[in-house]
């Protein structure tokens, strides 16, 4: 049968089957070299997670150590224990994770400065807990944990840099592969349809016989194109999926995603509605945090019972005919024909749920093909809702790590190296712009006493009550922080002595009418020392300028407490050990 073809019509046979393997093959292999560089940006992500982790330990044991160390309270030392604790595992991935022998030499440098500075800080705290203040400040003085501390610092900031630096290549490089699997497709597609016009033509002219033959050779170009489009389509997704991870990594708080997830939603999702429901920190219903394509507004909460998806722990596709639809969705009186619920998890846990609904009602009936579509494209939701989990995750981790850093637990005000940064950022725009800055120190008065007389839960109220009593008197560009122990203090931009005078005075007055009732007594008659003190005129740094504040502190508590005295140059430096708390 063979010997009665012409040779024009044998050779583009051969050219028909060899490309159709370049078509079958070349996807394979720039999808799987797609896949390693995902997988390899997986784990970079992986350990720069381990490096700042092992980094944020070692500063939170740190902090513990110089927190105990002066002010003697115990309290402090949580979050020693908790660096310390978590140190060892930290160290352990990350030797682990050490692919080579150079970062395996790093990696065991930093677990044996670890160790040092571990213990430097433990012999410390032992001395103060023995009652030898002395020699342990003398310890700390000599700067040998701080040397340990800063040579940790750099080498753990340089190998984040490394990291950061393969992220970006393997990131370029991800874009290069997406790029050429778009103009393969393109290529494929061209190909394809030169090859359909070329073999009708030739089979048409030389071949009439033979029209069943050239039929199905147009059905296996039709299948190679709709091939084509499929790998056109796959292409163009990963690149939209790579931009909306990038886009997230840089996310800073989790508000944002209402505006980054929608933008990317759609492409991804085209000609789809749906939403985003992520679980509350108390986990008794989800919020809404994005949605796109619906007629009306969605719910702006679900109990985790109305979702078929999140009860049955698994992927839940509801149609016109289905008996279980979610009561959060809108299939029934609704547009669309179908919804599919998708539980986002996240390290094992269920983070929350990717609605999304697709189809019309009236092309409920579809034919073979529509359906296949449809199954490509609920693999490709769950995908997505998997990408989804990852990064939201990381977004929910670096927005909590942020908060930790900055927010002092107790009283929920900025802590003391918020308020430091913030300091010297403020002057610096005082200095541009010509305008004044004043700082307040607070001092609670007999402290002590309280702690005394009702306990230390009794002096945390105390603390609160304070706080809450400050925030309510200041505006939302003032910057209220604990300072250390019962001190406070309030950073006031744009705000001259006299004013701020004004504003402590209000302050004085609200903490004075303070009653807290604590286990079955009333604490009252708490009053509270203030130092003001201005840039320029006290001070022309921040340092000087918060000596001023102390110095009028000082002042305050000398002259009877319960009172606000602005810095005058002539007062002595403040001896803290001279006033009781």
């Amino acid at each position: 049968m063979f010997s009665r073809l012409d040779s024009s019509l044998k050779l583009f046979g051969t050219l028909i089957i060899v490309i159709v393997a370049c078509l079958a093959t070349l996807p394979i292999l720039s999808s799987s070299q797609a896949n390693a560089t995902l997988d390899a940006l997986k784990e970079g992500g992986a350990k720069e997670r381990a490096y700042n982790l092992t980094l944020s330990l070692l500063k939170d044991a740190e902090t513990g150590q110089r927190g105990f160390l002066i002010a003697g309270d115990e309290s402090f030392l949580d979050p020693y224990r908790a660096g310390v604790a978590g140190i060892p595992a930290a160290v352990e991935e990350l030797q682990q994770r050490a692919g080579s022998d150079k970062e395996r030499t790093l990696v065991a440098r930093i677990a044996e400065l670890s160790r040092a500075k571990v213990a430097e800080m433990d012999q410390t705290i032992r001395l103060k807990k023995a009652g030898d203040t002395r020699a342990a400040m003398d310890m700390v003085a000599s700067q040998r944990g701080k040397i340990m501390m800063d040579e940790l610092r750099a080498l753990l900031g340089a190998q984040l840099r490394v990291l950061a630096g393969e992220r970006t290549r393997l990131r370029d490089e991800l874009t290069a592969t997406l790029g050429y699997n778009s103009a393969l497709g393109i290529g494929a597609s061209l190909a394809s349809l030169v090859l359909i016009v070329a073999t009708v033509y030739i089979v048409t002219r030389s071949l009439n016989e033979r029209a069943q033959a050239a039929s199905e050779s147009r059905s296996l170009a039709e299948r190679n194109a709709q091939l084509a489009r499929q790998s056109a389509v796959r292409a163009e997704r990963l690149s939209i999926a790579a931009d909306m991870l990038q886009a997230l990594d840089s996310v800073r708080t989790p508000p944002e995603l209402e505006r980054v997830l929608p933008v990317f939603l759609r492409k991804l999702l085209p000609a789809t509605a749906g939403a985003v429901y992520l679980y509350r920190n108390s986990r008794d219903v989800l919020e809404l945090k994005a949605s796109w394509g619906l007629d009306g507004e969605a719910p702006p909460m679900v109990a985790p019972g109305d979702c078929w998806g999140l009860r049955l722990g698994k992927v839940h596709v509801a149609t016109l005919d289905h008996d279980l639809c979610c009561d959060h969705g809108a299939i029934r009186g609704g547009a669309h024909a179908t919804q599919t619920c998708v539980p986002m998890i996240s390290q094992g846990d269920v983070i929350g749920v990717l609605v999304v609904a697709a189809g019309r009602r009236d092309d409920a009936r579809r034919d073979d093909a529509r359906r296949d579509d449809d199954a490509v494209d609920s693999a490709h939701v769950v995908a997505l809702a998997e990408q989804l989990s990852l990064a939201i995750s990381n977004v929910s981790l670096r927005d909590t790590l942020r908060h930790q850093s900055t927010v002092d637990p107790l009283t929920g005000l900025y802590n003391r190296r918020f308020f430091d940064e913030s300091l010297k950022r403020e002057l610096a725009r005082a200095q541009r712009s010509r305008s004044a800055c004043s700082v307040v120190m607070v001092d609670l008065d007999h402290f002590k006493r309280v702690n005394d007389t009702h306990g230390h839960e009794g002096g945390d109220l105390v603390l609160q009550a304070a706080s809450r009593a400050m925030l309510q008197r200041v505006r939302a560009s003032d910057v209220v922080c604990r300072y250390g122990g019962e001190e406070l203090v309030l950073m006031l931009p744009d705000c001259g002595a006299e004013e701020a005078v004004k504003c402590a005075e209000a302050i004085r007055a609200s903490i004075a009418g303070i009653v807290i009732q604590h286990q079955g007594l009333t604490i009252s008659g708490i009053s509270a020392s203030f130092g003001v003190a201005q840039w320029r005129g006290h001070g022309e740094g921040e340092q000087e300028l918060l000596q001023a504040a102390d110095r009028a502190l000082y002042a305050a508590k000398k002259g009877g407490r319960n009172r606000v005295v602005v810095a005058d140059a002539d007062l002595p430096p403040r001896g803290r050990e001279a006033v009781a708390a």
